[in-house]
């Protein structure tokens, strides 16, 4: 079997904290007006630096912090072989007061189109959550009026693979996901990158093969 092109990656903690705590770390990622205070979706693409408390700043060379789960950072010597060998914009991430740390945040496209068949996906995500949730399979936010679909993971259902079609090396998906103030979306790093990354911290990050439809 030929290896897809694309994998995800899953990760065992999540070191750091965003800062400020009152807006999860969303104000300076966004800015004020720029995520849904209901559910904490963006409402545009990152316009930001990701922000963490000084305090337990990662010091690790591949990471993401609790609560933004889709803000993959990395250390300045990941980053430079980063810059070198991949295609993927990067931001400095920041202390508060935008004390510079020299550690870098990686900057997913999303894509256009969804990634996922719907009925693969309700199944899913039904298969996932009806122990605790019975039917319910998401919820459209009352104030932005945006879907998200129950949590699930990378690699639970198959990616249409026509619907890979930003540019880069690290994309994210279409779709949105989450429940309460958790929301994220998808992720998938073109192979190199994802393998890079999963042994610049083997301890830590772990490879997900992918199936693309």
């Amino acid at each position: 079997m030929v290896a897809a092109p694309w994998v995800a990656l899953t990760f065992r903690f999540t070191p750091g904290w965003p800062w400020p705590e009152s807006s999860w770390g969303l104000d300076p990622l966004y800015g004020p007006d720029g995520w849904c205070h209901s559910c904490g979706t963006p409402l545009h693409e990152q316009t930001g630096s990701l922000v963490l408390q000084s305090r337990k700043f990662p010091t690790g060379p591949v990471w993401v912090p609790n609560w933004r789960f889709n803000c993959v950072g990395v250390s300045a010597e990941v980053a430079a072989e980063v810059v070198r060998r991949f295609d993927v914009p990067m931001r400095e991430v920041l202390k508060p007061r935008g004390v510079a740390t020299g550690a870098m945040q990686l900057l997913p496209a999303v894509c256009a189109t969804p990634w996922y068949e719907e009925g693969p996906l309700e199944a899913a995500v039904h298969d996932r959550h009806q122990r605790y949730d019975g039917e319910r399979i998401g919820a459209t936010c009352p104030e932005c009026q945006r879907w998200r679909w129950l949590p699930i993971s990378e690699g639970e259902v198959p990616i249409k693979r026509d619907s890979l079609n930003a540019s880069g090396d690290l994309l994210a998906s279409h779709e949105i996901f989450g429940d309460g103030w958790r929301t994220f979306r998808h992720l998938v790093f073109r192979r190199p990158l994802g393998e890079f990354l999963a042994d610049a911290a083997p301890r830590v990050w772990s490879v997900v093969e992918l199936e693309l439809a």
